[in-house]
């Protein structure tokens, strides 16, 4: 059974937002967990309206980039405004992030 963590970034429909996916991971399956370390899939759910959120998301990922290095088969989502607003830009604009998923499609 893979396990997942959920971080979210920015506003209160994100904190929804995030809700809703964690929903979706459950009932595919998945277990949470709060340690990266014991995580098979990290989704990180963005906001753009507040830069600190964006400045955060682009962080997290430079992170994750850097222990994806050391496990390949870890799956980085991110999820959220950022993701619909960049889309396929932020698959190549940030290393390491295999899915983007726009609101829209939660």
């Amino acid at each position: 059974m893979s396990r997942y963590v959920v971080t979210t970034f920015g506003c209160q429909m994100n904190v929804h937002d995030s809700e809703r996916m964690e929903d979706v991971l459950r009932s595919a399956g998945h277990e949470a967990t709060e340690s990266l370390d014991d995580a098979d899939v990290v989704v990180l759910n963005t906001c753009s309206v507040r830069e600190k959120a964006e400045q955060k998301l682009l962080s997290e990922l430079g992170r994750l980039a850097r222990r994806k290095q050391s496990r390949p088969d870890l799956v980085v989502v991110v999820a959220g405004c950022v993701a619909q607003q960049e889309g396929e830009r932020l698959l190549t604009k940030a290393r390491g992030v295999d899915v983007v998923i726009g609101p829209d499609n939660l």
